[in-house]
């Protein structure tokens, strides 16, 4: 699914904007199924992928310290500062900090950014590790102590989704734990949500404007994220295959509550660059990483590797129900192919012990 993923970015990208796109979309493949089969295959002795989910972690405490800059200066401090050395300007920006726009603002301080290139980057980042951290380590004092800390970034950045998702991240850390003695907890519970949106598409004459209602957001927020599906969602169903290729010259202006052209949804941008197809690849090269099962009972796995795979899962359970209100690029955009590819070595690996346990006691038999 990996490499089917990729070799649609660049076909789709050719069909809709020829072979001069192909370095986009060549780009894009790199980073999504690159970082796949980079954490898939390179990460060998025990331990090795809880190992670089620390490190991450302890970076991720200096991108929070760095990031609190922001809303202690009253000003983007990293953009500046590296601005002022390298001329690089996200013209975006230049504007909104003058409107005072509630992209740079957000309750009369400035959303924490930091080293980002916006703050809802920044807060997703926050909610993976923190939630990553929070179950993996068994070392309590860490993961509540970073996990507070992370929350802390998750607040001052400002942003809503990444806010939902963590505390979606937690309930089912909590259901996890508490359900523990029921092997199909997992299954009832995909079952039960899967049924509560079948029932909201069959039965709601606006199903998104009901997800968002229900998913507790800003009813502003959510009014502007259901005009964006809407107009947005019309040009992917003219061209489902394909999409209309990675343009920003869409048709938002025919919604009049749109403000600018970016599209606030995962999926649907998806959808539109590389067409129905493009993420619908990517959904499968993400949820495929669990289809040999639950591992977290593995005998052959140590018992942070065991804790990991179920927190990757909560992860990228999470990042795909708010990426339908949030876009993925640059960091988290990589940080999706990272963590598929590391729950799927997890899973190999741990086939692979349990088979050189067996060819040993087999030869010592």
């Amino acid at each position: 699914m990996a490499i089917a993923a990729g070799v649609w970015f660049m076909l789709a990208a050719a069909v809709t904007g020829g072979f001069t796109s192909l370095k986009g979309s060549g780009i894009g493949a790199i980073e999504f199924t690159g970082a796949y089969y980079v954490f898939r295959h390179l990460l060998g002795p025990v331990d090795s992928s809880v190992r670089v989910i620390r490190f991450s972690c302890k970076l991720t405490i200096l991108a929070v310290a760095v990031a609190l800059l922001d809303p202690l200066s009253g000003k983007l401090f990293t953009y500046e500062f590296v601005k002022g050395i390298t001329g690089y300007v996200i013209p975006v920006f230049e504007g909104t900090v003058t409107a005072q726009s509630e992209t740079v603002f957000r309750n009369g301080l400035v959303r924490a950014m930091g080293p980002f290139e916006h703050s809802i980057l920044f807060g997703t980042i926050c909610v993976w590790f923190g939630s990553l951290a929070l179950i993996t380590f068994p070392s309590r004092l860490f993961a509540w102590w970073f996990a507070g800390i992370a929350l802390i970034g998750v607040w001052f950045s400002g942003a809503r989704g990444p806010l939902l998702a963590y505390g979606m991240s937690c309930a089912l850390a909590l259901f996890y734990f508490v359900a523990n003695d029921f092997s199909a907890r997992w299954k009832v519970l995909g079952l039960l949500v899967a049924s509560g949106i079948t029932f909201i598409f069959l039965f709601s004459g606006s199903p998104i404007a009901t997800i968002l209602k229900l998913s507790l957001v800003d009813p502003m927020t959510g009014w502007y994220r259901q005009a964006i599906w809407e107009v947005a969602g019309s040009l992917v169903i003219q061209s489902p295959i394909f999409g209309i290729g990675s343009t920003e010259e869409w048709d938002w202006h025919a919604h009049g509550i749109l403000s600018s052209a970016s599209v606030d949804a995962f999926w649907l941008r998806t959808a539109m660059t590389y067409g129905i197809p493009g993420s619908l690849l990517i959904f499968l090269t993400m949820v495929t990483a669990f289809q040999l099962g639950p591992i977290d009972t593995s005998r052959y796995l140590s018992r942070e590797e065991r804790r990991l795979s179920v927190a990757l899962g909560i992860v990228i359970t999470a990042a795909v129900f708010i990426g339908f209100t949030v876009d993925y690029w640059g960091t988290c955009w990589i940080l999706l192919g990272v963590f598929s590819g590391m729950r799927a070595n997890l899973a190999e690996v741990a086939i692979l012990r349990h088979r050189a346990a067996r060819a040993m006691e087999a030869r010592d038999a």
